[in-house]
């Protein structure tokens, strides 16, 4: 992401790669709100966490699809209470 690029909070939390490379560069952010963040790497982590979960059970996904679960779930750690 850009600095100073503005984000739009609800389609990042559908999509957080379409607006982050990885789970740190939210934590970056200056403009988001702590919840905002949260929300957005707490969905950052389900995905990861499926796509996970299907490689396991043999169901591989798009050949793109990168879980970044570990770093999300350190992202949400780094953020706080």
């Amino acid at each position: 992401m850009r600095p100073g690029r503005w984000i739009d909070v609800d389609r990042a939390v559908l999509d957080p790669t379409r607006f982050f490379s990885r789970p740190t560069d939210v934590l970056k952010v200056a403009a988001l709100s702590r919840f905002q963040k949260r929300r957005i790497l707490q969905s950052w982590a389900l995905d990861a966490d499926l796509i996970d979960e299907a490689e396991f059970e043999n169901m591989g996904g798009r050949p793109d699809d990168v879980s970044h679960l570990r770093d999300a779930r350190l992202a949400l750690l780094k953020l706080g209470g």
